[in-house]
């Protein structure tokens, strides 16, 4: 499928910024950087957008190993789907439970996540027009990675999955209507469980 290249791309975009940013990177290890005493970072995902996802977060810390995201996804789908040719559009709010292991938002970390999403579309058929929404609940568990360097510039690498429940409403219940939504729904990849982050920003 296609979103499990996508999956691998990210994958490998990560391994070769880290490489990258080891080879480059002389901050020490030192426990009183003051890296360590961040407890805010605001990340943005550039690669998203190739695919029409422009994705923004925010993570608190509370402590030294409890943080807080809140964060927002806009889906500008870049093609139609089936005869009907549908337009469709998504949006996200995501809250984001982790545990930095390490303690600070410089190290791995552990959660779960809750995800309210809501796509939106139109088609034409012979029989007139349509439009339809698919609101949809996930539950899951993730984990990751963040590093933060001393000037405050920030990467976060996350993948987590979970169990997601949907519905669909239609204003024109008629059967080619209904296949036709059904083609969108089995093709667009990203309607699933799956949750990733490849982002960069800034920690304050």
């Amino acid at each position: 499928m296609k979103y499990i290249k996508i999956l691998n791309l990210l994958i490998g975009i990560l391994f070769i910024s880290q490489s990258v940013i080891a080879q480059s990177s002389d901050v020490p290890n030192d426990s009183t950087e003051s890296r360590l005493n961040f407890k805010n970072a605001i990340n943005f995902c550039p690669g998203g957008i190739a695919f029409g996802i422009f994705s923004a977060n925010v993570e608190h810390l509370f402590g030294r190993h409890h943080g807080l995201v809140l964060r927002g996804d806009y889906e500008a789908i870049p093609r139609t789907y089936s005869d009907a040719g549908i337009n469709a559009s998504g949006k996200a709010v995501i809250l984001n439970y982790r545990y930095h292991i390490g303690g600070g938002l410089n190290s791995f970390y552990a959660g779960a996540f809750a995800r309210y999403r809501k796509y939106k579309g139109d088609g034409t058929l012979e029989t007139g027009k349509f439009d339809f929404s698919i609101p949809e609940c996930t539950v899951g568990l993730n984990a990751g990675k963040r590093w933060v360097w001393k000037s405050g510039f920030t990467m976060n690498f996350a993948l987590g999955y979970g169990y997601f429940y949907d519905e669909q409403k239609v204003n024109n219940r008629s059967q080619a209507a209904l296949d036709a939504i059904d083609v969108f729904r089995d093709n667009y990849d990203f309607l699933n469980g799956f949750l990733g982050e490849l982002s960069i920003g800034y920690a304050f």
